[in-house]
This record gives C-alpha cells, structure tokens and sequence, in this order.
C-alpha cells in the first residue's frame, strides 16, 4: 500500500480486511507499507509484492513498466468514485492565491502522489512556475495527513493535500477546519485503486475482486474499521484513467524519471 498516514495507523486499520481476505482467498495474506509511491512500483517490478493499492498516477507510472491488472476501487459515501487535489495555508496566513505562494515554503506530499504533487505540479507548468525557484523551499511531509500539520507547525507555509484525508482529519478531530483556508481546487481526480501484477493467478486476481466487491455486505466493520467514508468497491473502469494517462504524457518521460522513478 502507498503511504497516505503512518504504517502503524494503515496496518491497523486494514487488519480486519487482511483476515477477511485471508479467509475468502484461502491463503496468508502478508500487508506492507511501503517507504515511499516509488518503492511500491519497484516491488511489484520485482515481483515482491502481487497486489499493490496505487493512487491514480502511481499506477499510471507502474503500469508504464510492468504488465498489471487493475482490480477494484473504492466508491465514497460523498465523493464517489471522484476526489480533488487541495493546496491550504494556514487561516492566518496572507496567502491567498497561488501567486501568494512565491518566496514561501511549499509542502507535497511525495513525488508520486497525484493529489499531494503531480496535479499541483501539472497546475505550476500551466502557469510557467518552475516550483523549485518559485519556492523558498519544497518541502515533502512524505504523508498526506502530515501536510496540516507541518503547516500548523510552521515547517511549511502551504501544501497540497487530498481532499479526502484533508475531510478525514477533520471529521476525526486531528485537525481544526478553523485552522486552515483552501487556496485551490482541482478538478476531478480518479480514485485509489487495488491493482495485480497481471502474471499472477487468475483464480486470484477474480477472488479478489469479488472478495471485495462484496464485503460491504460481507463485513461492514472490517471496511468501517479501513475507512469509513467508502460505500463499496466496484470494478475499475480504465477510462475513468484517461485524464491521469494524458496528464503524465503531458508532463513527459522526464518528468516521470526525476520525480518518481528515481532509480531508473
């Protein structure tokens, strides 16, 4: 799994639906976080790791190296299948649009993240910012749940930030919406989703995906427990990808060896 809060707090929460899947699969079923959105790519290059959960660019960058399977993704209570990129400031701040953002302290999220940086990125180019001289400093909270609070810490100025983990954190309490004022929104966004190395078993490639297509109705608490603002999974819909894949054409091969395959 990417990185979106802190390994202990991921495996934990996914726990339940480990069991389940052990259960239904028939088999152990080994979870990890993975250091940063590269290295999930290279272990599943290295055929360390059979099923990986991406966020929509992470797996446009994998699957531009590996044969892979897309599985299933999340559908919200809220969003749906859709969510936006954010860049906040603190409340207080005098920062107000993104050409506030100049000689401040930036904070992403991982260069593999497309809410937390390949979108806010693609939003610099549009506008002809080239970040790293635009910005004091960029800064990488390496989570997406660590972003509010290096702002509120005073490490960063401003960040980017999934609306989804900017919504958890408030309706969680970790956070203060009072503390914070949204500068920009994205546009849609494709949702996270469960992806197989495509040489890996059919048989459990397709229990899987009805594993989890149907543990909303299965084991509510287990799915509760991973995150409750997800209504069900359904099967992935590629085109729903096209605007990620266009994306990444856009900003180039470069861009994809500087900023996420680092070691190629």
């Amino acid at each position: 799994m990417i990185p979106v809060n802190t390994e202990e707090k991921m495996l934990n929460d996914f726990e339940s639906i480990r069991l389940y899947l052990e259960e239904k699969l028939e088999i152990p079923v080994t979870v990890k976080v993975t250091e940063d959105y590269a290295s999930l790519v290279n272990e599943m290059k290295n055929k360390t790791v059979d099923i990986g959960w991406y966020g929509a660019f992470s797996y446009i960058a994998a699957d531009s190296q590996i044969d892979l399977t897309p599985l299933v993704v999340q559908k919200r209570k809220v969003e749906g299948l859709y969510y936006q990129s954010l860049i906040i400031t603190h409340r207080d701040s005098d920062i107000h649009t993104i050409e506030d953002l100049e000689g401040t302290t930036f904070a992403f999220v991982d260069s593999g993240s497309t809410s937390g940086f390949v979108i806010p990125y693609a939003l610099f180019t549009s506008r002809d910012i080239i970040h790293e001289q635009f910005f004091e400093r960029v800064h990488y909270s390496g989570t997406h749940n660590q972003v509010p609070k290096d702002i509120k810490n005073n490490i960063a100025d401003a960040g980017a930030i999934s609306s989804i983990q900017f919504g958890k954190l408030i309706n969680e309490g970790e956070i203060d919406v009072n503390d914070f004022r949204i500068i920009w929104e994205s546009e849609n966004i494709p949702g996270s989703l469960y992806v197989a190395r495509s040489d890996i078993d059919q048989n459990l490639k397709d229990k899987f995906i009805s594993s989890l297509l149907t543990i909303h109705n299965d084991r509510p608490t287990a799915l509760e427990k991973f995150d409750d603002s997800i209504e069900k999974y359904i099967e992935v819909d590629n085109n729903n990808y096209h605007s990620i894949r266009n994306t990444a054409t856009i900003l180039g091969k470069d861009y994809m060896v500087k900023y996420f395959l680092k070691d190629e």
